[in-house]
């Protein structure tokens, strides 16, 4: 009995990783195929690539993932999905009530007293 692996079309696989990307993370710089990517000894019909990308906040991303004719993108470390940066709290406190103070107010909502942050 012979083995039939259907041939896959080198295009689909770097579609396939490109939509990820474009949907998910960023925009691709490049993808290149690795044969001796992480991973690689053990697995039959699946493709290796080292993937460079810019992710939505501007950073340069460079990862390795894998895939095949019939399973998604599996990213080596993960993927990366940007996050908007976290909101910081005020430290300023009103200095008559001990109210948290947002720079933009003018004076404090809770008493009155004006402020010298705006």
């Amino acid at each position: 009995m012979a083995n039939h692996w259907p041939i896959v079309p080198l295009g689909m696989l770097l579609r396939r990783i490109k939509d990820e990307i474009e949907t998910k993370l960023g925009r691709v710089v490049s993808i290149t195929w690795n044969p001796f990517g992480r991973g690689w000894f053990f697995e039959r019909g699946e493709r290796h690539y080292d993937v460079t990308y810019v992710d939505r906040s501007g950073a340069t991303i460079a990862t390795a993932c894998k895939t095949s004719y019939y399973t998604g993108v599996y990213w080596a470390e993960g993927p990366r999905i940007s996050e908007p940066p976290p909101r910081l709290m005020s430290r300023h406190l009103c200095a008559k009530c001990g109210y948290a103070l947002n720079t933009e107010w003018r004076a404090c909502p809770n008493c009155g007293q004006a402020t010298e942050l705006a």
